[in-house]
């Protein structure tokens, strides 16, 4: 595959850079560098190495260090338990606080379901997880946090609070949904993909920015450098050639490694929110 990927785009590289170097420098510098068909090819096979390393890193990684315009800024885990961490209220209005007057939490465990329902999560009696609801005994709930091992070998779970308003009676409903943020981390869960937990990642966001740079820096020494361009004419030619890649080429040459929408895996576990929960009708945290 990598090597059908390097011949072709090297083929059609260097049919475009003898083509249009003959034309181009015979009509902005009187004539055609020198042994042009040689640095056609050599220009060729540089940006196709390039393109085809990033294939490559792609296919180990899809999605992780694509193009400025697309890449994840994260890597994920998962897990296939947790606690919902409850706040309660006996009815409906008033949340039920202890002593120093913080509301008083409950653990409830859960597991990922399996079979034709590995997409929920169930506790001990069967039941679907929910963000809010009234339980079987009347009184009403809201999940303040969900506590989960996103390494399995660790020793205590990490506390996902939720995003919740200044009152901390409502959800908070940012663009990217309902979440579930690490306390004192960058960690969070997507309220409706619980069992996944992304992972900010600094060194994600550095190297994918600097594969991007790079390839800009490589279609200029090969337009520079290589096939003799004039340094303005070739940084303007990098760009172009740079975006028009990154916009129309990439994506072709990263499908194969991308999973087809039909073949992709489902949300995990999705959360539902049932009811007004612990608030009066109208001000409900679902």
């Amino acid at each position: 595959m990598l090597l059908l990927v390097l011949l072709l785009v090297t083929l059609v590289l260097f049919a475009i850079f003898l083509g249009g170097g003959i034309i181009a420098q015979g009509y902005l510098y009187q004539s055609p560098a020198e042994r042009l068909p040689l640095r056609a090819l050599g220009a060729a096979a540089l940006v196709a190495l390039f393109l085809t390393m990033w294939v490559w890193i792609d296919a180990r990684a899809p999605r992780k260090y694509d193009t400025f315009f697309e890449f994840a800024p994260y890597e994920t885990r998962t897990f296939d338990e947790m606690d919902a961490v409850r706040w309660t209220s006996p009815d409906g209005s008033k949340l039920r606080v202890d002593g120093s007057g913080n509301p008083v939490e409950e653990l409830v465990k859960f597991k990922r379901g399996v079979g034709g329902k590995k997409d929920t999560f169930f506790d001990a009696a069967g039941e679907p997880f929910q963000l809010n609801s009234s339980g079987k005994s009347g009184q009403s709930y809201m999940t303040a946090a969900i506590k989960a091992k996103p390494e399995p070998d660790a020793a205590e779970p990490v506390r996902f609070d939720a995003q919740l308003t200044r009152d901390k009676r409502t959800y908070v409903n940012s663009p990217d949904g309902r979440r579930f943020i690490e306390a004192k981390g960058s960690r969070y869960v997507q309220a409706d993909q619980l069992g996944v937990v992304y992972v900010p990642t600094t060194g994600t966001v550095v190297v994918a920015l600097f594969i991007n740079l790079l390839h800009f820096v490589v279609w200029f020494v090969a337009l520079w450098v290589v096939l003799q361009f004039s340094r303005g004419h070739s940084a303007i030619m990098a760009v172009s050639f740079g975006l028009l890649t990154m916009l129309l080429v990439l994506p072709l040459l990263f499908a194969p490694n991308r999973k087809k929408p039909d073949d992709a895996p489902k949300p995990v576990a999705t959360a539902r929110s049932g009811g007004p929960g612990v608030l009066p009708a109208g001000r409900g945290c679902g």
